[in-house]
């Protein structure tokens, strides 16, 4: 759900920078063009962290219980509680690079719009 959401975003921002530059060219607009590069950056990041493996699965604890020592389950359930820590980490990181892109990119494309209007006047 989350990489659904940068990926939307990616594309959006992608997009921009390929309207911008393809309305009528000016110093304006090239700059605007150049300043979705930053939530490009930062979306990029967010996209690229891969959130870490829950070792052992949840299905082989229950196919396997019975066979399994105590000792071999408590480990198991504590190697579970770290990897979901190190994955909440992990999805914290990556939705904060979503918002700092989604508020960017909104204030990039209110500048974009601004500009398009005030070169459209003159």
């Amino acid at each position: 759900m989350l990489d659904a959401k940068i990926t939307a975003l990616l594309a959006g921002a992608v997009a921009f920078i390929g309207f911008t530059l393809r309305l009528q060219f000016t110093s304006w607009s090239a700059v605007t063009g150049l300043l979705y590069v930053i939530p490009l950056g930062f979306l990029l990041a967010a996209f690229m962290a891969k959130p870490a493996r829950v070792a052992p699965t949840v299905e082989s604890l229950v196919t396997f219980f019975p066979q399994y020592p105590d000792t071999t389950l408590r480990d198991a359930v504590l190697a579970m509680e770290r990897s979901c820590r190190a994955n909440d980490r992990i999805n914290d990181i990556k939705l904060r690079r979503l918002d700092l892109a989604t508020v960017l990119t909104a204030t990039i494309t209110a500048a974009a719009l601004v500009t398009q209007f005030a070169v459209a006047l003159r």
